[in-house]
């Protein structure tokens, strides 16, 4: 096994990683920005609860499935992601345009809430406006999707009207 673990940022805000433990720090700037650590030092800060959750809740990823396995994120002999679900933006997309809203439920239920609120900024981002979609995003992690592109639309008009 690799001695340095590449870990990647996988949500849209800058995160810090730190374990005064094991006297690491690093932040991550930007979504898909990547940081290496020593496989030993990431292990150790792993029993940190707060280091923990940032990979269980998907703020965090390794795309190494051995690693994952080896850090306990993943069961033993798994060969796709099983405990930790992280939509790419191609797989947001789908979700909220083609996926059947009661398929889309469920989907849904089994993503991290910080995985939930990705899905939501994606849609913000995007301006993808499916009003039941947008009513199950609002009522699981309380962003309006719906509303927030109808004011950042009033915004860009104020903007070219001036």
């Amino acid at each position: 096994m690799d001695n340095k673990v590449k870990v990647k940022n996988l949500i849209s805000s800058r995160v810090v990683l730190v374990s005064n433990d094991q006297r690491l720090r690093r932040v991550w700037e930007k979504k898909g920005a990547v940081k290496t650590i020593p496989f030993e030092q990431l292990e150790e800060a792993m029993y940190e609860p707060g280091v923990e959750a940032l990979f269980r809740d998907g703020i965090l990823g390794i795309d190494d499935m051995e690693i994952k396995i080896a850090l306990g994120l993943e069961p033993e002999g798994a060969a796709e992601p099983v405990n930790v679900i992280v939509l790419s933006d191609e797989q947001r997309k789908r979700y909220m345009t083609v996926l059947p809203v009661n398929e889309f439920k469920q989907k849904v239920k089994e993503l991290s809430g910080e995985q939930i609120e990705e899905l939501a900024r994606y849609a913000i981002q995007n301006k993808l406006m499916d009003v039941e979609k947008s009513a199950i995003l609002k009522k699981m992690c309380g962003i309006d999707v719906i509303k927030v592109i109808e004011l950042n639309h009033a915004d860009e008009e104020k903007i070219q009207e001036n």
